[in-house]
């Protein structure tokens, strides 16, 4: 029977090999006992793989678990070792220290014992040099004290002898003096007296010529005014008789009117002739200046004459004091809009103020002397400061004089530290003097107003310099100009205006009335050029003023050509260094509508410069910038001046940033303050607006 070869997938069964002749395998009987060989067979296979396995893994733990212990077993013998070393180590550190103790110990030891036996060797060679010092000493003693004597044995008699000489000298020189000194007093005091004599005849003569003019005028004052009384008499007489006669006249023919009127009924009623008032309108004289409503103003300057008449000097009628006058009252009328009462009661204080500063006697003497602008005291010393000019033979095409003032350039600190209070208004006084006198003779001569039109540039203006005696000062001389000479302005033009003039203009603005207020206009940097021209063209203004006209003698002066680094740290700024890399800031507290004012000058190179706002958020502090003052950067040499209004409460600051800048440091100089929005500024109290110090927090 052939036996055919079992499938074993095992591979530890060996396989059994058939002959390839053999009877075909499996029988078809012992089928199913192949099979269930088949699975006893994969079950021991199966079985022994999972033996194998499991003792494979027992090993590997084995050998892990044999691992660890070796590897603590290293650990611990590596500690002890380490441990071992570092005794040694240390026990090495403390051998080496003691040697080296000892070693310095012996080196010190020998280093004294040699210092000791140089010191005695020094000592001893010390003692010897002294010793024969001492022996020469006494040798050069005897040996100077021999030579002095014999010098002196010869000294004396050359000192005897010069001193004979000297005295002789001074003998002759002194004779010789006080005969000179005699002589050139002599000289001198006949000089003088001759001079003293020349003065007085000249101050004499002066004086008498003067009180003769006087008493000549004051003749011939009276004398008109005598001769005007009587023939105002004679007129008003002639004029009361020409209205009675002309009272009759129209009386009867009012009679004449009422009996007619009951005879036709198509006439209406007459009214009545105020008489009286017709005769006044005849009798009122013309105005010495054009004028758009000249019967309103007649009428009007009647009444205020009337109203004055107790304060008002008696004139002839047409005389040109008379029209200087009136053209002064027709300055106060305009001035008021037309409003006698209001108008009366200026001129009226205009009377007090003008008595209690001696207006009438600073007049004078501007007339009498012919003064000038150069001539007014203290002028060179306020000068220096204030950089303006009055350009008299300057006018427009309405005879209006011009006047330009550097406001901006004004050295409001160096004014009020060297000009005192009496000068300034010494000053200010003649000066307003000359102008209204030379205003009314220009009204006069052409006949129609004349007025001053004032340019005032406010290039380099800072709200910092306006400090509270300064703004005192201002506010004086503002009340009086506009109470002792009304419609002298016809405009004020503002040039270069910077946005943060506006916040002291809030305050300034309130000193003056309606009228001044609207002749009052700001031109800025950027629309400066044309509407500058319009009002006042290039070759009528100085060179200052970016105009051709040479003759205008605008000085240079007050901050005009200075540092304006050094002059913003000689008033007070605040001097700061800021280090590569770095920020500089200054927080101050303020309040709602609290108003911030700055102004800084870079001494070199440039820095950049922001404003920040600090408020109070239910989280906490909440920063950001502030909107028009985001980061920008500022070069040195120019001062730059602003501020800014808080819209609430809180913290701003004022940041310069150096960040940019890794190797070089910056130097600035700052002013800053708070100004208070609640402050009158015509109030100069305790309570006014401080921009003059540095309130940080």
């Amino acid at each position: 029977m052939e036996i055919r070869q079992a499938e074993i997938t095992d591979p530890a069964i060996p396989s059994i090999a058939l002959g390839t002749e053999g009877v075909p395998y499996p029988v078809p009987g012992e089928v199913a006992q192949i099979e269930a060989n088949k699975q006893m067979a994969r079950a021991a296979a199966e079985k022994e793989r999972q033996r194998r396995t499991d003792e494979v893994r027992s090993l590997e733990s084995e050998s892990a678990i044999a691992r660890e212990i070796n590897i603590e077993y290293a650990i611990a013998a590596m500690e002890t070792e380490r441990t071992r070393r570092v005794s040694q180590h240390n026990l090495a550190i403390v051998h080496n220290q003691l040697v080296r103790e000892n070693s310095k110990k012996e080196v010190a030891r020998l280093v004294e014992d040699e210092r000791g036996r140089r010191m005695s060797q020094s000592s001893m060679a010390a003692v010897h040099d002294e010793i024969h010092r001492e022996q020469a000493k006494q040798v050069a003693v005897v040996q100077m004290e021999q030579e002095r004597s014999r010098r002196m044995s010869e000294g004396t008699i050359a000192n005897v002898h010069n001193e004979l000489l000297r005295a002789q000298s001074k003998r002759a020189v002194v004779v010789a003096m006080e005969a000179e000194r005699a002589r050139r007093m002599s000289h001198d005091a006949i000089a003088e007296v001759h001079c003293d004599l020349l003065r007085r005849n000249s101050i004499d003569k002066v004086v008498q010529l003067a009180e003769g003019e006087r008493s000549r005028r004051v003749q011939e004052h009276g004398d008109q005014v005598a001769a005007d009384e009587l023939a105002r008499a004679a007129g008003q007489a002639a004029a009361v008789e020409a209205a009675e006669s002309e009272r009759i006249r129209r009386l009867s023919s009012l009679e004449h009117v009422a009996t007619m009127a009951g005879i036709s009924a198509v006439e209406g009623s007459v009214a009545p002739v105020d008489v009286a008032k017709s005769s006044q309108e005849e009798s009122l004289s013309e105005l010495p200046v054009a004028s758009t409503a000249p019967d309103v103003e007649k009428l009007a300057l009647r009444d205020l004459r009337e109203t004055l008449a107790d304060v008002l000097p008696a004139l002839p009628a047409n005389c040109d004091a008379s029209k200087l006058q009136t053209i002064r009252l027709l300055r106060f009328l305009r001035g008021h809009k037309g409003n006698v009462d209001a108008a009366a009661a200026k001129y009226r204080a205009n009377v007090d103020l003008r008595q209690k500063y001696n207006l009438d006697t600073i007049r004078d003497n501007i007339v009498l002397g012919r003064m000038t602008v150069q001539d007014f005291p203290h002028y060179e010393k306020i000068r220096r400061y204030v950089p303006a000019v009055t350009a008299y033979d300057i006018e427009d095409d309405s005879h209006n004089v011009l006047a330009f003032e550097k406001v901006g350039a004004v050295d409001v600190h160096g004014l009020m530290v060297n000009v005192s209070e009496a000068e300034w208004l010494t000053f200010a006084l003649h000066e307003l003097e000359l102008r209204a006198l030379t205003l009314d003779q220009r009204s006069l001569e052409h006949r129609t107003l004349v007025c001053v039109t004032v340019l005032r540039d406010l290039d380099g203006f800072s709200l910092t310099r306006l400090t509270r005696p300064a703004l005192a000062r201002l506010q004086r001389t503002v009340s009086l100009a506009s109470t002792c000479y009304p419609e002298s302005v016809h405009k004020s033009v503002f040039v270069n205006t910077p946005w943060v003039f506006y916040t002291a203009w809030k305050g300034i603005q309130l000193w003056l009335d309606d009228a001044q207020r609207q002749k009052t206009v700001f031109l800025t940097r950027g629309d400066a050029s044309g509407a500058l021209d319009v009002i006042c063209p290039p070759a009528k203004r100085p060179l200052l003023f970016g105009g051709t006209n040479e003759r205008i003698d605008l000085r240079p002066t007050g901050l005009l050509g200075k540092d304006s680094y050094a002059l913003l740290r000689e008033n007070g700024a605040t001097e700061a260094d800021i280090r590569p890399r770095d920020v500089l800031t200054v927080p101050f507290r303020m309040n709602a509508n609290d108003t911030l004012c700055w102004e800084f000058c870079v001494a070199q190179y440039d820095v950049d410069f922001l404003v920040k706002f600090r408020t109070q958020g239910d989280g906490g502090a909440v920063e950001q910038s502030v909107e028009g003052w985001d980061k920008a950067r500022f070069v040195h040499g120019q001062v730059e001046a602003a501020s800014w209004t808080a819209p609430s409460a809180g913290v701003a600051v004022l940041c310069w940033d150096n960040s940019f800048s890794w190797t070089r440091g910056k130097t600035l100089c700052y002013k800053a303050s708070v100004a208070k929005p609640s402050i009158v500024m015509n109030d100069m109290s305790d309570d006014a607006m401080d921009l003059s110090g540095h309130t940080s927090l």
